[in-house]
């Protein structure tokens, strides 16, 4: 969709042919512009010319409709749309329309072409259901509510479903769907649907409903990379702000609330800037609460440098009793977390590795250079449990001293994130451009040049590139464009990157650990 016909300097043919340039070649007009570039810019069907390209389009991907074609024989809209519909399902064509969301033209098209060319959810309405939570809410009504999309089946009221993902059953207790700018009854969601359902207070973004067979492989969940502090402008705000940042932070996890005792700051995780202008007007708005943003920074990640072993005995105080030995090894890039047991069920009880395998994420929150570790190994090798004085929680602890010692043993490698890039650009911006990320750390792919436009890909830290965007824009005029996404986390040089000390108590601590654990000392970090 072609958004602002209306905004001076507007030109639709321009941008439709640079998207066949730098997209596809397969891109096809379906609407014609009357008054580009003024504010009276409307947007009407095909006209004559428009209409005989897409015939060709659509007939040189449909042999019926290319004989048709070929022996001048006339071919309906309804035909046409038909043919074009599948073309775009099979991903052979791309329609390109145009309008102004400001105004208002050409929106009614868009929603039109969407139900029309667009194909279908994958699963039918009589397959068992498959949804996903992709949002949470909180209405003044219904309190909790989970956002969803249905790929699968349908789901009704007082329908009870299982939550793949978090293992349990959740019954539908109301279902809303969005109409305009409200919430409207509905009495069921189909294949296909978006809504709203209540009785699902736990349910996280990501979460599975039913049957996961259905989802695409390709809904995936973006990770924050930068960490702010949020604090009130009126201290006397503190705990008001608290309570806003936790209802939040549970509508969206991702957010991460982390409230630092010692320090009393508050801290969440964002995905870029624009995130942090979009949070101050929510606690405006909706709670009446002014905040400031401090700068953000980067959320580092480390991962073993070298393999170590670290044990636990935990049999005092009693009643406890959890003896764990694991071995730490560093793991690929991007594996996360990978555990394996070398235990016999008769020396800890199965139910107590699962204590362990399910505690791992935990443990690993923060390494010894104070961040979350990732992409490793861990073995369970050796360990016992006892039958009279082992509790639930024992080997959670234990997991946690022993991973620590591990840790510490072998030493931890930081990881910073990186990022894919894309500049665009007049030919004559591209030596200092190319200056300009090879002093950021960045690594560069051979150019590739198309007249006087040239396109620079390659990787770079976000470390050293978050301001660049600005920093281009000053220096283009406008005439160079940067795209970025997120692309994993690369080991860091070790004289730069940023480490932090342990938020909390440290299972390092042992003594205070096991006081803290049991209750004796209050915690400092949530």
């Amino acid at each position: 969709f072609v958004n602002k016909i209306d905004r001076l300097g507007a030109d639709p043919d321009a941008v439709r042919d640079q998207l066949r340039r730098e997209l596809s070649a397969h891109i096809v007009s379906v609407d014609d512009v009357t008054g580009a570039g003024d504010l009276t810019a409307t947007v009407s069907g095909a006209g004559q010319d428009t209409r005989t390209a897409l015939c060709e389009a659509v007939a040189a991907e449909d042999d019926g409709l290319l004989e048709r074609y070929l022996a001048d024989e006339p071919i309906d809209d309804a035909t046409l749309r038909q043919s074009l519909a599948s073309s775009v399902e099979a991903r052979r064509l791309f329609p390109v329309l145009c309008g102004s969301a400001k105004s208002g033209a050409g929106v009614k098209a868009l929603l039109t072409a969407v139900d029309d060319l667009l194909p279908d959810a994958p699963g039918a309405v009589n397959d068992p259901v498959s949804a996903v939570v992709f949002r949470r809410d909180r209405d003044e009504r219904l309190g909790q509510v989970a956002a969803v999309r249905v790929f699968a089946g349908s789901l009704k009221t007082r329908d009870r479903i299982q939550n793949l993902t978090a293992d349990r059953e959740e019954q539908i207790t109301q279902i809303k769907r969005l109409s305009l700018d409200r919430l409207e009854d509905a009495s069921q969601l189909q294949a296909g649907d978006i809504g709203f359902l209540s009785g699902l207070p736990d349910a996280q973004i990501g979460d599975v409903l039913g049957d996961e067979g259905p989802i695409p492989a390709v809904v995936s969940w973006s990770q924050p990379l930068l960490s702010v502090q949020v604090s009130p402008t009126d201290d006397a705000q503190l705990t008001d702000l608290l309570a806003a940042l936790r209802q939040l932070s549970a509508e969206d996890p991702l957010l991460d609330l982390r409230w630092h005792d010692d320090e009393r700051e508050l801290h969440v995780r964002i995905m870029g800037a624009i995130q942090t202008e979009i949070l101050t007007e929510i606690l405006q708005t909706r709670f009446g609460l002014k905040a400031k943003i401090h700068e953000p920074t980067v959320i580092y990640k480390e991962t073993p440098a070298n393999a170590a072993e670290g044990a636990e005995a935990y049999t005092m105080p009693k009643p406890c009793w959890a003896i764990v030995g694991l071995r730490i090894e560093a793991g690929e890039p991007g594996s996360g977390i990978e555990f394996h047991s070398l235990v016999d069920k008769i020396d800890i009880h199965p139910k107590y590795q699962n204590e362990v395998r399910q505690f791992l994420p935990t443990a690993l929150s923060q390494g010894i250079k104070g961040w979350e570790v990732t992409d490793l190994r861990v073995t369970l090798f050796e360990g016992s449990h006892h039958l009279l004085h082992s509790r639930p929680g024992d080997f959670k602890l234990a997991t946690h001293m022993a991973v620590m010692k591990a840790l510490q043993a072998g030493d931890t490698t930081l990881l910073e994130p990186m990022l894919a890039f894309e500049i665009r650009g007049h030919s004559d911006l591209i030596g200092r451009i190319t200056s300009d990320i090879i002093n950021m750390r960045g690594q560069i792919e051979p150019a590739k040049i198309d007249g006087d436009v040239f396109t620079l890909t390659g990787r770079v830290p976000l470390a050293t590139s978050m301001d660049y965007v600005v920093q281009l824009s000053s220096l283009s005029s406008g005439r160079a464009s940067l795209a970025t996404q997120f692309d994993g986390y690369d080991p860091c040089p070790a004289d730069l990157g940023q480490t932090r000390p342990y938020r909390g108590i440290s299972p390092l601590d042992r003594a205070k650990y096991i006081l803290w654990w049991r209750g004796a000392i209050k915690d400092s970090i949530r």
